[in-house]
Parts: structure tokens; C-alpha cells; sequence
């Protein structure tokens, strides 16, 4: 911990560590794999694209920008379903506000579909496709059980990415009452 560009906010605020603090680090960590840029690069002019975070994060608030994100060497070659999951899950990682972050191991069970294709898929152009079979009497009962894994973990990486874009939908609505005129924040919020 400590090092530049991998930081939870709260860590530099007060040098105290969590697990929170780890998965924003994870988050740095899969947002450098999905862009092929480091989280930290003082060649770059411009200082807001010199911390990867920062550079990241309007593209993050939108799933229509998923793309700029994307490493140039990949040169389009890749599954869109398989980065809004990444991305969806590196967006997480990378809340300002570490309760809102996921547990690690909700993070590996996002991902954990993007590692393999149980037996019976194949990728094909950009997509995961399910091979067409004859109910063949030797297919074992360990094929149905990977499959049934497989569609497991990506309910479950489904549901994370989910409640993610409801925290952010709550979170907008929040602004926007705060916003609106005539709105008294609650007592609470005005001490200090």
C-alpha cells in the first residue's frame, strides 16, 4: 500500500488500511489490464491523463464509453459483454466511497466467468456461443455441473453489476433532491 496511483481515497486521507482499501487497488490493477495504460504515466501531458483514475473515470459513469477504454493493441478484437463485465467490476473496485466497494471475493466471482467457457461454449466473433449437441449418451454428468457453475457465476456477476448501477442510480437521485430547490438536507448531514 502506499503506492502512488494505486490509493484508496481513505487511505490518503488517513493512512489507516482495510480490505476496502485492497479492492481499490484491485481496481486500479484490472483497469491497467483493460487499457493497456499504467496508473501512473508522467509521459502523458495532461495531469488529469497522467493518474489512470482519473482519466478513467467519465468513461466509467458510461457504458456507452466502455470502449474508449479499451487497450488500442486489441484493435477492437474483443467480446463487448465480456469488457462491460470487466468494466463494470473495475468501476466497483473503484468507488470513492469504500462501503459501497465489493468484498473481494464478489470481485473474483464477477470475473470468474471471464477466466473460461464450460464445456459445450465456444467463442466465436466477439461472443460466447453454445455448441449445438445431440444428446450424446457419453457426456458426463461433470459437463452439466461445469455449465450449471458457469451460469452460476454469471447470475451472481449479473446481480453484482446490478446493484451497482442502482447504487449509482440512488445516488444520482440523491443529488438531484439535494439539488432541487426548497430541499433541507437532514439535520445530520449539517453537523460537522
Amino acid at each position: 500500500m502506499g503506492t502512488y496511483g494505486y490509493c484508496a481515497p481513505e487511505y490518503i486521507r488517513t493512512g489507516q488500511l482495510t480490505v476496502k482499501t485492497d479492492v481499490y487497488s484491485f481496481g486500479v490493477f484490472l483497469l491497467e489490464l483493460i487499457t493497456g495504460r499504467r496508473a501512473v504515466d508522467t509521459s502523458r501531458s495532461a495531469s488529469d491523463d497522467q493518474i489512470l483514475v482519473n482519466w478513467a473515470k467519465p468513461m466509467l459513469r458510461d457504458r456507452k464509453r466502455y470502449h474508449e477504454l479499451v487497450d488500442p493493441l486489441l484493435r477492437g478484437d474483443y467480446p463487448e459483454k465480456d469488457l462491460s463485465q470487466a468494466v463494470g467490476v473495475a468501476a466497483m473496485c473503484l468507488q470513492e466511497e469504500a462501503s459501497v466497494r465489493p468484498y473481494m471475493s464478489d470481485a473474483v466471482v464477477a470475473l470468474g466467468f471471464l477466466a473460461e467457457a464450460p464445456a459445450g461454449y465456444e467463442r466465436k466473433s466477439g461472443t460466447l456461443h453454445q455448441k449445438k449437441q445431440v444428446e450424446d449418451p457419453s457426456l458426463t454428468s461433470s459437463s452439466k455441473q461445469d455449465k450449471n457453475a458457469y451460469d452460476r457465476q454469471r447470475a451472481v456477476a449479473e446481480a453484482i453489476e446490478w446493484g451497482s448501477l442502482r447504487q449509482k442510480q440512488k445516488a444520482q437521485s440523491q443529488e438531484k433532491k439535494a439539488q432541487s430547490p426548497g430541499f433541507e438536507s437532514p439535520p445530520e448531514a449539517n453537523r460537522s
